[in-house]
């Protein structure tokens, strides 16, 4: 049996998020905990594998975050967490090769902020959905920055 301190390695692989490590951690779970990882072997889907590893090491799997991506899940976290009066997502992944958004934020909380802050702020708040997202566009702007840029 592998020692707890590998085990947490590959817990902290899951966790993340990309295919490529969440595919490492998975053959490395299997090869380092076969007798765990054997009974969901026999499930014989892939998913269930998946979905049997990380229970088994008790992470949530990240990639039913990828399925829950949608303009309209990102538009409501945005506007609950950083308290935006508009919010706009546009899904362009049709005209890309994967997972893609184009978002614009109006929100008080950029008062004051410069724009790598803004961005940050939103990039935060979309931290565990940005791993699954291939291109990610967005404006940010204050109130007033937002009624200046209508009246145009």
């Amino acid at each position: 049996m592998a020692s707890a301190k590998s085990l947490d390695r590959w817990k902290a692989r899951l966790l993340e998020g990309g295919s490529t490590a969440l595919t490492y951690a998975l053959v490395r779970a299997e090869v380092s905990f076969p007798a765990e990882v054997a009974p969901v072997r026999q499930q014989g889907s892939v998913a269930g594998v998946r979905a049997g590893v990380v229970s088994l090491l008790g992470c949530r799997s990240s990639w039913t975050v990828a399925m829950e991506l949608s303009a309209e899940y990102l538009r409501e976290k945005l506007q609950r967490n950083l308290e935006a009066e508009h919010v706009e997502v546009e899904d362009t992944t049709l005209n890309r090769c994967a997972c893609s958004f184009r978002v614009l934020v109006v929100s008080a909380k950029f008062e004051g902020k410069p724009l790598l802050q803004r961005h940050r702020l939103v990039n935060a708040c979309l931290a565990e959905e940005l791993p699954h997202i291939h291109a990610f566009e967005q404006k940010t702007l204050t109130p007033d920055q937002w009624a200046r840029e209508r009246q145009k």
